[in-house]
C-alpha cells in the first residue's frame, strides 16, 4: 500500500475510534471528561506520520460526529473545544522553550476554551440539563472544580507525552512500516 493510501487508512480508522469512544460517554456517566481526552489520543499516530492537515482534519470529523450522534452533548462540546489539544501541543512544546512561559499559555489556551464553551452552553444553546448540573454548585465548588480541571489537563499533557513515546517506539512501525525517525509533529 503506497504512503498516501496509508494514511488516509489510518486517518479514517482513527477517526472511527476517536468517534467510537465519543459514543461511550453516553453509557458511563463519569466518562464525561474522560471520554473526549482518551478520543484525542487517536490524532496521535496522526500528528506523528500524516502530518498536522490529516490531525485537523480527523479532529474536525471526530468533533462533527460527536455533535451528531454522542448522547451526552457536554462531552462532546468539550471534545469541539479541547480537541484538537494534541495536535497543538507539539506546536506550543517547540515554539516556547522555556517551560514557565510554555505551560501558562497552555494553561491560557484550556481555560479560554473551556470559559468559552461554557458561556456559549449557559447563554447561547442554553443546554437546560447541562445548567441545572452547575446552577447548584456554589462559588466554591466552582472554583474547586476549575482547579482540579486544570490539574488534570496538565497530567493530560504528561499523558500525551508518554502515549506518543509508546506509539514511537512499538506502534509506529506496525502502522507505518519502514517509517523513518522525524521531529515530534515535523509534517505540516
Amino acid at each position: 500500500m503506497n504512503t498516501s493510501s496509508r494514511r488516509i487508512a489510518v486517518s479514517g480508522m482513527m477517526v472511527a475510534l476517536g468517534a467510537a469512544v465519543m459514543l461511550l460517554g453516553g453509557v458511563i456517566p463519569i466518562a464525561t471528561f474522560c471520554c473526549p481526552a482518551i478520543a484525542g489520543l487517536a490524532l496521535i499516530p496522526l500528528v506523528f506520520d500524516c502530518g498536522r492537515a490529516y490531525a485537523l482534519s480527523a479532529y474536525g470529523a471526530i468533533a462533527l460526529l460527536s455533535l451528531m450522534l454522542c448522547p451526552d452533548k457536554e462531552a462532546a462540546l468539550l471534545f469541539c473545544f479541547l480537541g484538537y489539544y494534541p495536535v497543538v501541543k507539539w506546536i506550543l512544546d517547540a515554539r516556547i522553550k522555556r517551560k514557565w512561559p510554555r505551560r501558562l499559555a497552555k494553561l491560557l489556551l484550556w481555560n479560554t476554551a473551556i470559559g468559552i464553551m461554557y458561556a456559549l452552553i449557559f447563554f447561547v444553546f442554553r443546554l437546560d440539563q447541562i445548567m441545572a448540573d452547575y446552577m447548584d454548585m456554589t462559588l466554591w465548588m466552582t472554583a474547586l472544580t476549575l482547579l482540579i480541571g486544570n490539574v488534570t489537563l496538565a497530567l493530560y499533557d504528561i499523558v500525551l507525552l508518554r502515549f506518543s513515546m509508546l506509539y514511537l517506539a512499538r506502534f509506529r512501525n506496525k502502522l507505518f512500516p519502514g517509517s523513518r525517525e522525524e521531529a515530534v509533529g515535523s509534517r505540516q
